[in-house]
């Protein structure tokens, strides 16, 4: 599905601006009274009003996913995320279905004997996320591999979808900054969303959707921006900005990207 939206545009006469200003700095310094180390975006209304997101903070309950020395651990950091993705995401506007909201395992939505209760959780997590109806879909999750010098984003999104394509894009794109400020040669050697058909939930799923590492465990510069509950949230904020930039249909995929 792809959007695109109309604005609507108030012309105002010049010599209203500076009050303008002036109301705008003085609400600015009301609600942040210290100066801000993060920037700010701002916009009026409800610019993704009438869109439905479905959120997956993977794992939960028994299933930790991946982790270090048992003290920082994936479903952790991807419940705190994925709420604070969701608030950002009702303020401007949409409506949010999020799979988990504490720190549970999703077989119950599944009950059938049979299998395995990781197979029944993510049965239960694609029979959620369908009964939504969403327009987009977003899984988040930690990344983690052999060599520690690995860190940054992966977007994953399933062959032969150009929406969930242009989905990865966009939230790919946006993410990106938060990691390379500080990278060292060779450490992003994913700059580029991936095709993937490995994925149970993209493959099962109605949805344009996504599969979200959202950073390397094991790397000590990611794990260090994970641990903190600021950079998760800079991370929420990153990933909304790249919603709102899938949703104006203001990305592309890279020409020649897998």
């Amino acid at each position: 599905m792809s959007f695109f939206r109309n604005v609507s545009v108030i012309s105002l006469p010049s010599s209203v601006w500076p009050f303008l200003a002036l109301l705008g700095l003085a609400l600015a310094l009301a609600v942040y009274p210290a100066p801000l180390s993060n920037p700010v975006s701002l916009y009026f209304g409800s610019p993704i009003k009438g869109i439905i997101v479905a959120l997956d903070p993977g794992h939960g309950g028994i299933d930790s996913g991946t982790h270090y020395e048992a003290i920082l651990l994936e479903k952790e950091i991807v419940l705190e995320v994925g709420l604070e993705l969701r608030r950002l995401l009702e303020q401007a506007g949409a409506q949010v279905m999020i799979t988990r909201v504490k720190d549970e395992e999703l077989s119950y939505h599944f009950p059938d004997s049979g299998l395995a209760r990781h197979r029944r959780d993510i049965r239960g997590r694609v029979k959620l996320i369908n009964s939504s109806q969403a327009d987009l879909l977003i899984s988040l999750h930690v990344n983690s591999i052999h060599d520690p010098t690995v860190r940054g984003p992966i977007a994953f999104y399933s062959a032969g979808n150009p929406e969930s394509k242009r989905l990865a894009a966009a939230v790919h794109n946006a993410l990106n900054p938060l990691f390379s400020t500080d990278a060292k040669p060779g450490q992003l050697v994913h700059q580029d969303p991936q095709e993937s058909s490995a994925y149970y939930l993209l493959n099962e799923t109605a949805m344009p959707g996504i599969i979200l590492e959202i950073g390397f465990m094991t790397n000590t510069d990611d794990r260090r921006m994970l641990e903190k509950g600021s950079s998760r949230h800079e991370i929420a904020r990153a990933i909304f900005l790249g919603v709102l930039d899938y949703v104006y249909g203001n990305t592309e995929p890279a020409e020649g990207s897998p």
